[in-house]
């Protein structure tokens, strides 16, 4: 259920900017319907992603993860391993020069 609650949420902002992008309100009354679009796509987005994730710190459950570089990768010399300070989560991301 949340999966679709996800999908509608990012057509719904996606839906709002291209109306913005392609000045829509010219051409149609719109009114504000861009903006509600994406401000309702952000509250569903984030109602979603509230109950779907299971990580403790709030901001960490929304996808805002704080990364510190915490390591290298002895495979890759290029690879490096970020670790969240909040939730612990890592992320291995390759840096480019």
């Amino acid at each position: 259920m949340f999966n679709k609650l996800k999908t509608i949420a990012s057509l719904s902002i996606l839906t709002g900017v291209l109306l913005l992008i392609a000045n829509a309100d010219e051409t149609f009354n719109l009114y504000k319907v861009p903006y509600i679009l994406i401000i309702a796509g952000f509250v569903l987005l984030i109602i979603s992603l509230l109950v779907t994730n299971h990580e403790k710190h709030l901001l960490c459950r929304i996808g805002l993860h704080r990364f510190v570089q915490v390591d290298r990768d002895s495979e890759v010399p290029a690879l490096f391993v970020y670790q969240c300070e909040r939730c612990g989560k890592e992320k291995k991301a390759m840096k480019s020069f």
